[in-house]
């Protein structure tokens, strides 16, 4: 089995994450838990919980090297602690090549697989592909701007493959069990529903048109690129891989969402204004995910947000109540 350890396996995306990995049985999960009570809850889910944090260097490399840890995915989202811990990473992998030409054996690399996401495409209608620049002079469009970071911290993740297998793995924006992150968007709708106002004004651009994809095929493209890692790692293949599914129509969405939520007046999509956040949700991107499904094996079934608004809005409301 492959011992594959999770950064944010207790969160929205990496939970769906482990869970797609324990049903294969062909790899024993850890999580990084920061604390005993996220420990017990991994534990609950067949999780081997290592308690500790990404800035704990010295506890963090221990367990690493005693749980014989082989890929890390790091879900975690946090700028900062996750160029840190890749330091780490790259000092393990380096401490052990440097050991194993001492003895004079071949060892595998540790393997690392970062979650970016697609909104370093940036937003617009034009057609891009994971090859395309991101972050960059030449890239088509600048990223948006509430996660911008995330262009620069891919490079270095790419940079450490002379003594890691790396890969960047970029979901679009996810939907689908609790859908959190639409929270800022069907909350107005709910409320107005409840008191039964006439219209309501949504934080979001009008024409947008976002790339999706559903949390249960976030997961086995992560799956399919933990299994796939050490086959593309040194090959010349650009480990780089949107993961998309559908592109909708923000209105769309959310005349559905309201309907759903049983709101029956009018939905007024005001703009995003300076809101970081309303302007990123909003990015439209015309994206294909075609280099994972043939080069990861990606095989997705879930591709219908409006058409099956009826059970993602009632999901999202019985996961907030």
């Amino acid at each position: 089995m492959v011992n594959v350890l999770i950064i944010g396996a207790t969160g929205y995306i990496g939970t769906a994450v482990c869970q797609s990995l324990i049903r294969s049985g062909d790899h024993r999960v850890f999580g990084l838990a920061r604390s005993p009570e996220k420990a017990r809850l991994l534990e609950k889910d067949e999780i081997i919980p290592i308690l500790g944090s990404l800035t704990d260097t010295k506890s963090l490399i221990q367990s690493l090297a005693t749980k014989y840890i082989d890929v890390v995915v790091d879900l975690s989202g946090d700028p900062k602690e996750s160029e840190s811990f890749l330091h780490v990473l790259k000092y393990i992998g380096a401490e052990k090549f440097k050991q194993a030409a001492t003895a004079g054996v071949r060892v595998p690399k540790l393997g690392y697989i970062y979650c970016s996401g697609t909104w370093v495409h940036g937003s617009s209608q034009t057609a891009v592909n994971d090859l395309y620049p991101v972050g960059a002079l030449n890239a088509p469009t600048p990223p948006v701007e509430l996660t911008a970071w995330r262009a620069k911290l891919e490079q270095v993740v790419l940079a450490s493959s002379d003594v890691l297998d790396v890969m960047v793995v970029r979901p679009a924006l996810v939907y689908g069990r609790s859908s959190a992150i639409w929270s800022s968007l069907f909350e107005p709708l709910h409320i107005s529903a409840q008191n039964g106002e006439k219209s309501v004004d949504v934080r979001v651009e009008a024409d947008s048109r976002p790339a999706l994809i559903h949390v249960d095929d976030v997961a086995t493209g992560f799956h399919a690129a933990i299994d796939k890692l050490p086959l593309i790692a040194g090959t010349g293949v650009y480990p780089v891989f949107d993961l998309v599914t559908s592109q909708e129509s923000m209105r769309e969405i959310l005349d559905a969402a309201a309907r759903e939520l049983g709101f029956n007046g009018k939905v007024n999509l005001v703009g995003a204004g300076e809101h970081l956040f309303a302007k990123a949700i909003s990015a439209s991107a015309s994206l294909n995910a075609g280099r994972a499904r043939t080069i990861l094996g990606w095989l997705p079934k879930r591709s219908e947000y409006v058409v099956s608004m009826d059970i993602f809005a009632k999901a999202w409301l019985t996961a907030k109540l």
